[in-house]
């Protein structure tokens, strides 16, 4: 397979699962692409923090349990900044 169609297949999971939640079996299905291709390509955007396992249910094309996938922005957890200056976990512990 050549660069360009490597890019161009990647660009076409990634908007696959940006529509909505699906699997890779959905993927596959919809786009035409490999399966053994769909996950490498989700090996990958997990690697680049670009995907996120949204849940784990049916899957409607082979009607067995499966986890669905999204690259979708809603779907990542929101990011929590730690804080400044924690409050103390044991009482009186800066008391003197």
């Amino acid at each position: 397979m050549d660069n360009s169609t490597k890019k161009a297949q990647t660009q076409k999971t990634f908007e696959a699962f940006k529509e909505k939640p699906r699997t890779m079996l959905e993927v596959a299905k919809i786009t035409g692409i490999m399966r053994a291709s769909i996950c490498r390509y989700v090996a990958a955007f997990r690697k680049h923090g670009k995907i996120v396992e949204v849940k784990t249910a049916t899957c409607p094309v082979s009607k067995h349990s499966a986890t669905f996938f999204s690259t979708d922005p809603a779907y990542f957890p929101k990011e929590t900044q730690p804080e400044l200056f924690p409050t103390p976990t044991h009482a009186g512990a800066y008391s003197q």
